[in-house]
């Protein structure tokens, strides 16, 4: 028996076994399976992509996070307070005298 025959068989049997008024056709019941196969496998993309959004949103947030911090940071680094701990181990001193403005004629 060819695979033909056992797939009529199948079919036969499957209509013999619904009511008449439903009208069995086995094109429709391909085009109802393609379109459900593409609705599936869209869903499937859709939550990937959904997981990936939701990833990368973490990430973003943990380097904004890491940004601020090391911002603040540097900000608190260039304090002059801050300067002057830093370069007391090299015998540095602030100045007391106010700089000076210098001028030059043409």
């Amino acid at each position: 028996m060819k695979i033909d025959d056992k797939i009529d068989n199948i079919f036969s049997s499957i209509r013999d076994r619904l009511p008449q008024a439903f009208n069995f056709d086995l094109f429709k019941v391909l085009y109802l399976l393609f379109f459900l196969i593409i609705y599936i496998s869209n869903q499937h993309s859709v939550e990937k992509k959904i997981r990936e959004i939701s990833i990368l949103e973490k990430l973003v947030e943990e380097l904004r996070t890491d940004y601020i911090t090391l911002n603040n940071n540097y900000m608190f680094s260039r304090k002059e307070t801050e300067i002057l701990k830093r370069v007391k181990n090299l015998k540095l001193q602030s100045s007391k005298l106010p700089p000076e403005k210098i001028t030059v004629e043409k």
